[in-house]
């Protein structure tokens, strides 16, 4: 057997999966890449090479976790591997924590517009005064000029920053609309 650097598989073993997958189990496919390309790729590769190129093989069970595992209580937290908690807020609707508590708290609907962000920087702090409702044009700006901060006072200060930028900017494409040019 030969052995292969991660991620050079051939455009021909690829064409061949993807050709092969939907009426072959994974037992096949691992024997085809063994043999007839002499890849020394193990189950959990293979799986992991078919799932990254979204290809089905014939004994993929996408809700193999569900049928086989437990339930998962409403209220039961995740953190995932970017340090981000969500949280079940019912059987099949799972939220970022931080959204849920200022929901709560402020008693109002969030939009897809609606960023909730920690004033602090720190994922964990989920302290009421810490959470701050932001548009995602005020997001992509603080991000844009890497205005985020530790301290949450210098964040709020480019919260306001952000907005002013963007009442100057409507501001001034109201006055370009009324014939007045700047």
């Amino acid at each position: 057997m030969v052995f292969i650097v991660r991620n050079s598989y051939s455009k021909e073993f690829e064409d061949e999966m993807r050709f092969l997958a939907p009426t072959n189990e994974l037992e096949r496919l691992l024997w085809v890449a063994r043999s007839k390309y002499a890849y020394f790729i193990t189950r959990t590769q293979l799986r992991q090479y078919l799932s990254k190129r979204k290809i089905r093989y014939k004994d993929y069970n996408a809700n193999k976790a569900q049928k086989v595992g437990k339930k998962i209580p409403v209220g039961t937290e995740y953190i995932k591997s970017d340090g981000m908690t969500l949280i079940k807020v019912s059987e099949n609707k799972w939220e970022y924590k931080q959204r849920y508590l200022y929901k709560k708290y402020h008693n109002v609907e969030l939009t897809s517009e609606d960023y909730i962000i920690f004033l602090d920087q720190d994922r964990n702090n989920f302290d009421i005064n810490n959470l701050k409702k932001i548009s995602r044009h005020e997001s992509s700006i603080l991000s844009n000029q890497k205005i985020f901060s530790k301290n949450p006072n210098v964040t709020q200060l480019g919260i306001d920053n952000a907005r002013l930028i963007i009442k100057a900017k409507k501001a001034g494409e109201k006055i370009e609309n009324n014939g007045i040019k700047h």
